[in-house]
């Protein structure tokens, strides 16, 4: 890796960080204080349309944002005519979800569904005008600029969702938020980018990207359905209560096992693309990603398993307490969910699109057929079925990964096999710390201070990758 491409993805690692963990500490209070002003059903309204939103942000983005990272050298009138298609695709798909809201809301027999979905899908249109500019940044490693526009958007939106919420609006504040957010985003992007499309648009440029957009896209989408097809379930077998307290442990749950390894993966994904001809230095990242997500995820997971009731309790209140064991259960399948996008992008950055399409099939129709299964043993069945699929997921792009860029399964296993047993033994001693009554805080005190001795003692290439990492990023 060039020590240009190196020092921009420092700076990228430092800015995407400070997004990340930005957008995520804004959110956790926001949601903290919303879920002191708003009900579970109104969490669980908006947690049932979410597979239509996404589904259909996905068919927009058609992977062609993730065509443009992976080609070396995107032009102008690629990115135009991506922009103007995003466009036009967006406001047939809003036209669609306008007309079938009503059926919709009578299939989850909740009648506000429909008002809701038809002012919330206008976000398509609205995230269709700022997508390639993000996109275009992150081709760029311009992480800086994308956190300043994501973060000043998202405080704005917040503002005024709880200011509605407060005023007693209920599930048309979470529903302001996201549009004010896109609103925003639109405009502070356009005026530190000062990027704008030129007035072409090229059939052969959106063949071209469609080539290994397609297979992006078809995987995405059936991802995207799989990932939130329990919504459907839920929302249609259980109660929208219910379907609230799943939505707000999953919430919490996406903290850890999606946002921390996310920050590496977004930034890494150019990356990977830019050396994909160099094959034993992509998988020599590879393992080292896997290692550092690893080491710094699977502690919190099982901390976070161990205080689970006094911490939801004390964020949201009693009223939350139900969603305290599906809490639990989706921080285990958390442990395979921060682990899956790393093997994932590395076969992307190679150009094996088409693989990934082909083995979504099998992937995404595990999951359909474990949630199918468990939903006959209840909420609980649901979510040990998600579980079963995550670790699925995790293998099959682990294989892909062996296959692809020659990285084999037994290198991965034996880059984080020592981290989970770490972390096994330093939660095991946590929990028997609980059960002679020592007070939590002190327990977790004594988690985290067994997990780095041992590391220590037994010198981890883990807590070293670590430690290199946020050297490099403080040098930066």
């Amino acid at each position: 890796m060039s020590e240009s491409i190196g020092h921009k993805a420092a700076s990228g690692a430092i800015w995407a960080t400070i997004d990340r963990f930005g957008y995520m500490t804004l959110q956790f209070i926001v949601n903290l204080i919303l879920a002191r002003l708003l009900m579970p059903e109104d969490f669980g309204a908006i947690g049932m349309l979410a597979i239509f939103i996404t589904v259909s942000q996905v068919l927009i983005d058609g992977g062609f944002g993730s065509a443009l990272i992976q080609k070396k050298k995107p032009t102008q009138i690629d990115y135009s005519t991506i922009f103007y298609w995003n466009i036009f695709f967006s406001g047939c798909l809003y036209l669609i979800l306008f007309v079938t809201a009503p059926y919709i809301a009578k299939f989850f027999s909740i009648p506000i569904l429909s008002g809701v979905l038809r002012v919330i899908g206008s976000t398509l249109i609205i995230n269709s005008i700022f997508s390639i500019q993000k996109f275009r940044l992150q081709k760029l490693l311009e992480f800086k600029r994308i956190a300043i526009s994501n973060l000043s958007s998202y405080i704005i939106g917040a503002a005024s969702a709880i200011a509605l919420a407060y005023h007693g609006f209920g599930v048309w504040s979470l529903v302001s938020m996201q549009i004010i957010y896109g609103i925003v985003f639109i405009v502070v992007l356009w005026v530190i980018t000062k990027w704008h499309p030129s007035l072409c648009f090229s059939l052969s440029s959106m063949k071209e990207l469609f080539g290994f957009g397609g297979y992006m896209l078809a995987a995405n989408i059936l991802q995207t359905i799989c990932q939130n097809i329990q919504g459907i379930i839920i929302g249609k077998n259980f109660s929208a209560t219910q379907m609230g307290y799943y939505t707000q442990a999953s919430k919490l749950d996406y903290i850890t096992s999606y946002s921390i390894p996310q920050v590496i993966v977004q930034v890494m994904y150019p990356v990977y693309s830019s050396i994909q001809d160099d094959r034993a230095r992509l998988n020599e990242i590879v393992v080292m990603n896997l290692r550092v997500i690893s080491f710094l995820v699977f502690p919190i997971l099982g901390i976070l398993i161990l205080v689970a009731k006094i911490l939801i309790i004390f964020l949201y209140g009693e009223i939350w307490a139900q969603s305290v064991p599906y809490f639990q259960v989706l921080c285990i399948g958390g442990f395979f969910v921060c682990l899956q996008n790393i093997n994932f992008y590395a076969v992307a950055a190679v150009g094996k699109s088409r693989q990934l399409f082909v083995w979504s099939f099998y992937k995404w129709g595990f999951l359909l057929c474990a949630l199918l299964i468990g939903m006959n043993f209840g909420m609980f069945g649901i979510l040990w079925g998600m579980v079963i699929s995550n670790i699925n997921i995790c293998f099959i792009n682990a294989y892909l990964a062996s296959k692809h860029t020659k990285l084999s399964i037994y290198t991965q296993i034996r880059a984080i096999l020592p981290i989970l047993l770490v972390t096994a033994i330093s939660i095991s001693i946590g929990y028997c710390a609980c059960k002679i009554h020592v007070h939590i805080i002190l327990s977790c005190i004594l988690i985290v201070f067994t997990y780095t001795a041992i590391s220590y003692k037994f010198r981890l290439k883990a807590m070293e990758d670590t430690k290199l990492a946020f050297l490099k990023l403080l040098n930066r």
